[in-house]
């Protein structure tokens, strides 16, 4: 680090202890995952001897190949990209409709929903049991929509979204509305053009949601056609950390013989980067519509 004209010798020793403290945490943060992705793509036999750290020791793509050559995880991993993708792009549109009725405190219905909205948002949630009968009533049980209907409308993504809305100066819709402009005119050819950077935020957070979701997989389904990537991950995590750990004999019941080559501990991480992988990916893009969006869609209004 060159040091700044005029700096004082104690300033550059705080900064150079500053550095070396957020090194340590940034180094920290990030081995996990260089071990998590050594031990994937190292030799499944070799991983049983232990000792593997920082890369791999015999480089080997025989856990990926075991994941996507089984038919069940590999039609796990579509469920989760179906579910992630129509999720994120329904909760994204139906919360940001719900967001611009609040702003238009004119609208008709507009006090008896706002009261319906923050009732529901401090004291909704329901239970189990009560959450488990009202999707079996609605036909939602043991069906995919069960990913996609109950996300379609987050509270706190509305309060997000209506807040960034106030942000926006009104002469910007009401000239549309001069040049004879609908409401749904000026919401998606005004509005939306004007807020990405809180349309990739919430988009961000509500892909994440439903790319790690497993829950409710495990509670309102029991179709094995609509079991996600997450869930047979987080089944495979729950029997290594049972009294009977995952052995070559319970991998080999799993997956029929292919898996009695390949180490467990290999296995999960390998689950572990692909389920990690697509959001990582998919975050340099939003990178720059993230924290302005954040921020503002918090603050102001």
């Amino acid at each position: 680090m060159k040091p700044r004209i005029g700096t004082k010798p104690g300033d550059r020793i705080f900064e150079g202890i500053i550095v070396a403290v957020l090194a340590v945490v940034g180094i920290s943060m990030l081995y996990p995952f260089l071990y998590v992705l050594a031990v994937s793509l190292n030799d499944p036999a070799d991983t049983e001897l232990g000792g593997i750290w920082l890369y791999p020791r015999v480089f080997s793509l025989e856990s990926y190949r075991l994941i996507f050559r089984e038919g069940e995880l590999f039609a796990a991993t579509l469920v989760s990209v179906a579910r992630t993708v129509a999720g994120t792009c329904l909760t994204v549109l139906f919360s940001s409709l719900f967001a611009f009725l609040f702003t238009r405190s004119d609208f008709v219905l507009y006090k008896p929903m706002k009261a319906i909205f923050f009732f529901a948002m401090f004291f909704g949630g329901g239970g189990l049991i009560p959450t488990y009968m009202l999707y079996l009533n609605l036909g939602l049980y043991n069906t995919f929509f069960v990913y996609i209907v109950p996300f379609v409308i987050n509270l706190w993504y509305v309060v997000l979204f209506r807040t960034y809305f106030m942000s926006i100066p009104g002469d910007l819709s009401e000239a549309a509305r001069v040049d004879g402009a609908n409401d749904l005119q000026v919401f998606f050819r005004i509005l939306i053009p004007v807020s990405k950077p809180i349309y990739a935020t919430v988009g961000l957070y509500a892909a994440v949601t439903q790319w790690n979701s497993w829950r409710d997989t495990l509670y309102y389904t029991t179709d094995t056609r609509l079991r996600t990537l997450q869930y047979i991950c987080m089944e495979m995590i729950k029997k290594a950390e049972g009294e009977k750990m995952i052995d070559r004999a319970a991998m080999f019941e799993i997956f029929h013989g292919d898996a009695a080559l390949t180490d467990p501990l290999s296995l999960r991480m390998a689950i572990t980067v692909i389920t990690v992988v697509p959001i990582v990916c998919v975050y340099p893009f939003l990178q720059k519509y993230f924290m302005k969006g954040i921020m503002v869609g918090s603050m102001k209004g």
